[in-house]
């Protein structure tokens, strides 16, 4: 009873930290259930390195040797560096099987312990020793931690933007945290852990109030929130309307027309650069913030933004404008969408029938 309470009093906070994030993916209901299925076997394997490294400690104590310690400091050794690979996987979508054959090599060197000293041993008294293939799990835990930065300056490169960033601040707290533990301070790797599953998780949750829930794109709100942060960057804007929305949803039902706006939010992607920014702002309307273009760039991303729209079996009307102030650009793209989609009215009249739309 003693050892518990000693346990608990020593990581109540990490405790209720760990318990809170693991709860709070109980009620989540926007994010995608693969992510949550990651943090969540990353809080588990989080909660055990805490509770695997109490024990390693208190049996550090002892004046003899027990093979209860080569367990649970090879699981200890294990896990460090496998939580780092998960936090990669966390902030990536897909990442091939063979980036996690460094931990799974370093899991094999470090239970090796129990039949050689190539790794670490202990001697009759307890005493701890590293051999040749000591420093593994910290050259493993340096690799993953090398690949946040990776992933995130790339991302940075691309102008990605918001999410890399926190990719990049978590990279730099890790590689702190490393540098710190190496002076006999490990108990700082598991609440940095923590702190780093905690703040990543609290980024993706509050992403989901800028975001349009239907087609992942950012909302209304946003799009505002934006402008007002870069308004000195904006080259143009281009103003987007779904048509037909109505005759569709009054024909296939609102299911075919959820359909059908999730699909085009996706060819309207397809097109869009690093730099620009796509948002969902109403029913049927999407607006684009080009930076860094041309004129003649952003009319070449129109034509393939409609051809990507029409080859998936729908049709949309574009507006462009790149003089003036932001909101005069805002009321010219969509007075020159409007105009736009007058005429293709005009030639669907032309053809004697409405549009053609999956």
């Amino acid at each position: 009873m003693a050892i518990l309470l000693d346990f608990l009093v020593q990581n109540y906070v990490l405790l209720i930290m760990l318990t809170g994030m693991y709860l709070l993916t109980s009620f989540d209901v926007y994010l995608d259930r693969f992510k949550i299925f990651k943090l969540r076997c990353t809080l588990l394997m989080l909660l055990g390195l805490v509770i695997f490294d109490h024990i390693e400690l208190r049996l550090r104590l002892l004046d003899h040797f027990t093979l209860w310690r080569v367990l649970f400091s090879a699981l200890c050794y294990s896990l460090r560096p496998a939580i780092v690979m998960m936090l990669v996987f966390l902030t990536r979508k897909s990442i091939s099987r063979m980036f996690c054959i460094p931990a799974a090599l370093n899991m094999l060197i470090a239970f090796s312990a129990f039949f050689t000293d190539i790794s670490y041993g202990f001697s009759e008294r307890n005493e701890f020793y590293r051999g040749a293939l000591g420093m593994t799990p910290y050259v493993v835990t340096a690799f993953y931690v090398l690949m946040l930065y990776i992933v995130s300056i790339r991302g940075l490169a691309r102008g990605s933007g918001e999410e890399e960033g926190v990719v990049l601040f978590l990279a730099v707290a890790a590689s702190v945290a490393m540098l710190i533990a190496a002076y006999d301070h490990d108990e700082i790797i598991n609440l940095l852990f923590t702190a780093e599953l905690l703040l990543y998780y609290l980024y993706v949750y509050a992403q989901f109030t800028k975001r349009d829930q239907l087609t992942g794109l950012f909302n209304r709100q946003s799009f505002f929130g934006d402008l007002e942060k870069s308004r000195g960057t904006v080259s143009g804007i281009i103003s987007i309307d779904m048509n037909e929305l109505k005759w569709l949803n009054d024909t296939f039902g609102h299911a075919a027309g959820d359909k059908a706006l999730s699909a085009i939010a996706e060819q309207l992607g397809c097109s869009a650069g690093a730099r620009d920014r796509l948002y969902r702002i109403g029913g049927d309307e999407f607006i684009m913030i080009c930076r860094g273009h041309s004129h003649e760039e952003m009319q070449a991303l129109i034509e393939s933004m409609r051809q990507n729209v029409t080859q998936a079996g729908y049709s949309c009307a574009f507006g462009l404008s790149g003089e003036g102030t932001v909101e005069e650009m805002i009321r010219q793209a969509d007075f020159r969408m409007y105009a736009d989609k007058a005429r293709i009215k005009a030639e669907n009249a032309a053809q004697n029938g409405p549009l053609h739309l999956r």
